[in-house]
């Protein structure tokens, strides 16, 4: 068997390496802290109580702090509620990628790259390479607890 040349060994190990992922190419989220506390009955979250839901909650929350830019809980069935960062993942570090409910409150989109989710977090377009960072929720009676 023949030895490649180390000048051919080194650029096909340099190909493989750079052949990462299209999330290689975009910068993580940064880390903020997530606790939240939400009282399902109060008037603020009227729109949780029926499937696919939603509110928007600011950086600081009600009773805790909401990650990077908010937080968006939408409420799947009874006893399922999702949470998501609204910082965008595509361009992260961009002022302006905030992640939105849409008007017709089907969908999340940022106005910024124009990616769009659906209401699990999902990518439905843009150019967008993760889904919505999600953060745990916990049901307990009516009060609805968000941390990462």
């Amino acid at each position: 068997m023949q030895r490649l040349p180390l000048f051919l060994t080194l650029c096909l190990l340099l190909g493989v390496a750079a052949c990462g992922s299209k999330n290689d190419d975009q910068p993580l989220i940064p880390y903020a802290p997530v606790n939240l506390s939400l009282v399902l009955t109060n008037q603020e979250y009227v729109n949780l109580r029926a499937n696919n839901g939603a509110v928007t909650l600011p950086v600081k929350g009600p009773a805790g702090t909401g990650g990077v830019k908010g937080v968006i809980v939408v409420r799947q069935n009874a006893s399922t509620y999702l949470a998501f960062e609204r910082n965008c993942p595509y361009r992260p570090y961009d002022a302006c990628a905030t992640v939105s409910l849409d008007r017709s409150r089907l969908f999340m989109r940022d106005s910024c790259c124009n990616s769009q989710f659906d209401l699990q977090g999902q990518i439905t377009g843009g150019p967008t390479p993760r889904p919505l960072k999600q953060y745990s929720t916990s049901l307990q009676g009516n009060i609805l607890s968000i941390t990462n």
